[in-house]
């Protein structure tokens, strides 16, 4: 067995993969702390995944952790030491920290489990996050990796080659702090969002934006790719993140721009100041899709290969590979469920199987629910828990699912926590929330009152394959990034579908394709003869927490909320309203 961690710099992450390498079993520390994007060392994590599986941690051959941690440590020391005494108080920071810092995964693993740290290995960052894409990927040959993030520990994006999985050699890479992760990231600060969080929200306010406006010109102008290096370039004027502990732009992008965003004021389209943060939204979010299309012309000038893994941090950024997709020499993008750090951990995984084998030659795809869960485990906190608050209305699955189709009919919302969680940021329907797509009401609902989303932001709609070619322009080479709600694509021209209430204000929509026999896929089953084609589907959570990972957790949403049913596995039930 081997256990794969990442840790310490964003979501902090476990997973499982055994001696014939499938992925078994995949946490979350945040699903565990409730923390949302909890980057402590993931003990609980750990110890759950061991118990789960009834594995002695003697059991374990090799734990590995997702980066090289004193490279990751040294390399922004080393630039903030060029801008002394601007950086002093990053430096003295980043000394004061070192036994914070990933480093003390040793310390950890000996700390919390014993006898371990002795078979603990690292993995280069990008390294790890090309393993996870290439987990997800049915070719596993002669194919290109494109990882782009913040920081990994040498690089801030990266061009590797992939003979076969044992065979992978990377060929290119950008320096940081030129990095479009960290500027992407920046803006987000600008625009009153939080940094690792905030990103979605800068993706969907720049649909408001001007692409043609003042400030979408400016942004434009800060980041770029140098066609003579083949580098990403920042102007560092206007940035701070590599000199400031605190700020990650500079009083510069403020005198260029004007004040930042109040982070505590809610952002509404009838907001004075509305029009301005969309438009530098959308120069952020253009300037991005423009210098990946030029990493991608890149990747492929000097790979020759028309089939792309693209993981990394910014790969989350679904907004930018339908235009990726439409690249002439593209055949396929295969984007994981979990492209940032906290999925990097199967990547890591994988890499302790193929550290111990040279015979194998595939990978096996894994599921897109991974992280083991049987509502069982907690029978009788939920016994206490139901009693008192909720009313069962049937236990039977297939009643469950037929009265729960005739409410979603009625516009009601469902939250649903079935069977295992999901790998990624995207709920897929066992850890969602659901309504009619097409009920405008019910769709406003569930994302401004129960949500409680900033009103910019869409809600993704949910179908069956046939559906969605009704509807939308889908890009061939994404069709597996749409099974994981991992990409955007286009209403078809004249469409119904550009009035769907889960279609964003430019035409666009971050569709989920269901798989079959998948709970939404039954559902769907259920109300297509009553013209209920699409459901809205967003996480199952409050604003600003992590999506619930178990049924306690539902029930704590419900409770605290205007949500009043949850389908679970022991069946479905109402909230009693006193």
């Amino acid at each position: 067995m081997f256990i794969g961690i990442s840790a310490y710099n964003h979501e902090s992450a476990v997973s499982l993969v055994d001696k014939e390498g499938n992925l078994i079993d995949y946490c979350k520390e945040e699903s565990l702390s409730r923390i949302k994007g909890d980057r402590s060392f993931p003990r609980r994590s750990i110890d759950r995944i061991l118990k789960n599986n009834n594995i002695q941690a003697i059991n374990i051959e090799r734990i590995i952790f997702y980066e090289k941690p004193l490279s990751a440590y040294l390399i922004p020391l080393k630039i903030a030491s060029m801008y002394i005494p601007q950086s002093n108080s990053f430096i003295i920071h980043q000394l004061r920290n070192f036994n914070k810092a990933s480093i003390s995964c040793f310390i950890d693993l000996a700390k919390y489990f014993p006898g371990n740290e002795q078979k603990l290995s690292y993995i280069d960052h990008h390294l790890a996050h090309t393993l996870t894409a290439l987990t997800y990927s049915n070719i596993q040959k002669n194919i290109c990796s494109i990882v782009v993030d913040g920081f990994g520990d040498r690089s801030t994006a990266s061009i590797s080659y992939i003979k076969d999985m044992h065979n992978i050699k990377e060929i290119w890479s950008s320096e940081y702090p030129h990095s479009l992760g960290l500027f992407y990231s920046a803006i987000t600060d600008f625009l009153g969002f939080n940094i690792n969080e905030g990103e979605y929200k800068v993706m969907g306010l720049s649909a408001y934006g001007n692409k043609d406006s003042r400030y979408a010109k400016i942004i434009g102008k800060l980041i770029n790719w140098d066609d003579c290096s083949n580098k990403i370039k920042l102007d560092l004027e206007y940035f701070s993140f590599y000199k400031s502990i605190i700020d990650s732009y500079s009083k510069n992008l403020i005198y260029l721009l004007g004040e930042p965003r109040n982070p505590f004021k809610p952002l509404l389209p009838k907001d004075d100041d509305f029009q301005k943060y969309a438009d530098i939204a959308r120069g952020a979010q253009d300037i991005t899709i423009k210098i990946l299309i030029k990493i991608f012309e890149h990747a492929y000038k000097i790979t020759n290969s028309n089939i792309f893994l693209f993981s990394g941090g910014v790969a989350l950024n679904s907004a930018s590979l339908d235009s990726l997709a439409k690249l002439d020499f593209v055949e396929e993008i295969i984007v994981p469920p979990s492209p940032g750090d906290s999925g990097a951990a199967i990547g890591t995984g994988m890499y302790g199987y193929l550290q111990s084998t040279n015979n194998k030659t595939n990978i096996t795809t894994p599921s897109l629910y991974p992280s083991k869960y049987s509502a069982s485990e907690q029978s009788d906190q939920i016994e206490k828990l139901l009693s008192n608050k909720f009313r069962l209305i049937t236990m039977n699955k297939e009643e469950s699912l037929l009265i729960t189709s005739k409410l979603i009919q009625k516009g009601e919302i469902i939250g649903t926590i079935i069977s295992n969680s999901e790998t990624g940021p995207r709920a897929l329907g066992n850890r969602s929330l659901i309504c009619n797509g097409l009920n405008k009401e019910s769709v406003e609902r569930l994302n401004t009152v129960i949500k409680n989303r900033s009103p910019f932001r869409p809600t993704a709609p949910a179908m069956k394959l046939g559906i969605a070619k009704k509807y939308y322009c889908l890009e061939d080479a994404l069709i597996t990034s749409y099974y994981s709600m991992t990409a955007t694509c286009m209403c078809k021209e004249n469409s119904i579908s550009r009035d769907f209430p889960v279609t964003h204000v430019d035409g666009s929509a971050r569709i989920q394709i269901v798989k079959e026999g998948s709970i939404l896929d039954q559902l769907l089953d259920l109300m297509s003869p009553k013209g209920i084609e699409i459901l809205a589907n967003s996480s199952i959570n409050l604003s600003g927490d992590p999506t619930c990972f178990d049924l306690i957790d539902g029930i704590m949403v419900c409770s605290l909320s205007p949500l009043e049913y949850l389908l679970t596995d022991l069946g479905l039930y109402q909230k009693i309203i006193k």
